[in-house]
């Protein structure tokens, strides 16, 4: 499994919102009924993009959500991925997830910070 520290992922995010990453101010997750806001979205935004770096088909990853986020006009979730096929629960991936609280753009990312490394 290849191992790398991404700053920011550049698929979907402009280059003038990766200059500066903050560190937002943790809050709860934002939850209607049971389920988190947005998450699915990502899973479904994120997953394929860390089955490139595996080797290995039928990869699966469990992402736990350890907070909310939020900072100036942007609110987010904090996520750790666990990877948790063939009997593993391995951390490889923790993902700050930002979007604007604008009407219309909600689940769609300000940024992302990805951190691969461990």
């Amino acid at each position: 499994m290849k191992k790398a520290s991404l700053a920011a992922l550049l698929c979907c995010c402009s280059v003038s919102s990766i200059a500066a990453v903050p560190d937002g101010k943790i809050e709860k997750p934002f939850v209607i009924g049971n389920e988190v806001i947005c998450l699915k979205e990502i899973q479904n935004q994120i997953t394929p993009y860390l089955r490139s770096f595996e080797e290995e088909s039928g990869v699966k990853y469990k992402y736990n959500v350890k907070a909310g986020l939020s900072y100036k006009d942007t609110v987010g979730l904090r996520l750790q991925i666990n990877r948790v096929d063939a009997r593993l629960n391995v951390r490889v991936a923790d993902l700050d997830y930002y979007w604007l609280q604008e009407r219309g753009s909600i689940c769609q990312p300000a940024y992302m910070v990805f951190d691969r490394s461990e």
